[in-house]
């Protein structure tokens, strides 16, 4: 066994609900994706959870590992004694790290487990919510220079090795703290260009690029995500399967980033659950964020429960009264970390973007039938004998060409006509070679 999911996760105390007061608005997508991430993260059902914060106390030159049976705190210092988190700690997982560290010769010491520190408690606020209630092992970072954050990400994922365990690995850290005009930092105009560059790398899946900055632009940016993002990344041996950026913003002059860097596939993040509809509220997300764009308001739509908030590949169908088409758009990948956010875009899209029809009209939106349909992971087939146009969507790609068809057509009864109508889409003359993809849909209408 080793890490079967690593994650990054801000550690704005902002974020989280209960502190968020006058200014929770401007953090909503953090808050979001911070949840999303933190049931991607327990979906895996690891055996233990091992969280690297930069805030956590230091040692000049050694890693400090909690050796503690139980590990708590409170943000009682932000003026909120009642939220705090209480966990398991993680003794066992502690002394195999500090051997496999020791062996490769990075000293360890024993830091405390009480009265965590926030790079620590924002991440396990969300956990905890999501259902994390495992060993913790919270690894604290030496100073500045010291260096040998990928000999300790090496370290980590042989513990898990030698324990025989499942581990997620999370790296708590902000990006730049120099963004704007009152950020902690004071602003600086190149600030902004660390964040872009972090997150552009972070998304390419490219770690090593994204731990290795432009040393004068990382000092000036005033950020502490690079080295714990680059422990976690070493512990996968620098993978990205499965990687996604959920949010990127920087409302307060900092910049704030949740993504998961690697999944082993195990954990079911973007999984359709075959048994269980979507909710009835996909339908309310999509006719809300239509009506405030027609209206010209702002809308953010509420995070759905557990397993329908993270992301997942969308299409917003809409027809009127009688049924007639009126506009569908939609997404094979999803874009953002929400699948609420994933609606209401595509929602948006559909009643102001389909070249077919004009745009939707505010006295239209009450009366509109609204389809959300959920897809399911893409599964590539070898011929039409494995398509069944009344189960499986189809995807049909040749180059940079792709056609889309959904299930449940009316007059489409083949697999043949249903390749032929998404090849037609697609640009794909008769002849022309092209791969086939095949998906499930979960429908919730009006």
């Amino acid at each position: 066994m080793s890490i079967c999911c690593a994650a990054l996760m801000c550690h704005a105390p902002i974020v989280v609900p209960e502190i968020g007061g006058a200014d929770a608005d401007r953090c909503r997508t953090t808050t979001r994706a911070m949840q999303s991430v933190a049931e991607a993260v327990v979906a895996h059902v690891p055996k233990a959870l091992v969280l690297v914060s930069p805030h956590a106390p230091r040692d000049r030159i050694r890693w400090g590992l909690v050796p503690s049976t139980r590990i708590e705190g409170s943000f009682a210092r932000f003026g909120f004694p009642d939220v705090s988190v209480e966990l398991p700690g993680g003794a066992l997982q502690a002394a195999a790290v500090a051997d496999c560290a020791a062996r490769i010769g990075l000293e360890c010491w024993a830091a405390p487990g009480a009265d965590l520190d926030h790079g620590s408690l924002v991440p396990l606020t969300f956990l905890a919510r999501a259902g994390w209630s495992g060993p913790t092992l919270i690894v604290s970072l030496p100073h500045p220079g010291a260096d040998g954050e990928a000999r300790m990400g090496e370290a980590i994922a042989e513990a898990a090795r030698a324990l025989g365990e499942r581990w997620a690995m999370i790296a708590s850290g902000d990006m730049s703290h120099r963004l704007a005009q009152g950020a902690p930092g004071g602003r600086h105009p190149l600030a902004r260009e660390f964040d872009e560059e972090f997150v552009r790398r972070l998304d390419a899946g490219d770690y090593r690029a994204a731990c290795a900055p432009d040393p004068e632009i990382r000092s000036i940016a005033a950020e502490d995500v690079v080295a714990s993002t680059l422990v976690a990344a070493s512990s996968v041996g620098f993978r990205n399967e499965g990687h996604a950026v959920f949010a990127y913003e920087g409302p307060f002059g900092v910049g704030y980033c949740e993504a998961l860097l690697y999944t082993d596939g195990s954990g079911g993040a973007h999984r359709v659950f075959d048994d269980e509809a979507p909710p009835a509220a996909l339908v309310d997300v999509a006719r809300e964020s239509i009506r405030a764009h027609a209206a010209m308001q702002r809308y953010a739509p509420d995070p759905l429960p557990s397993p329908w908030a993270g992301p997942r590949a969308v299409f917003v169908t809409l027809r009127s009264p009688d049924g007639a088409l009126r506009g569908c758009i939609g997404r094979l990948a999803p874009r953002t970390g929400v699948l609420a956010d994933e609606v209401a875009d595509c929602a948006i899209d559909a009643a102001t973007r389909d070249g077919r029809f004009v745009p939707v009209q505010l006295e239209e939106v009450a009366s509109l039938r609204i389809e959300v349909s959920v897809l399911g992971d893409p599964e590539p087939v070898d011929g039409p004998d494995r398509l069944d146009p009344a189960r499986f969507g189809v995807t049909v790609l040749s180059g940079d060409r792709c056609g889309v068809l959904l299930p449940g057509i009316d007059g489409v009864a083949t697999p043949r006509e249903q390749l032929a109508i998404a090849c037609e889409k697609a640009g794909i003359a008769p002849g022309e070679p092209y791969a086939i993809e095949r998906f499930t849909v979960r429908k919730v209408c009006s």
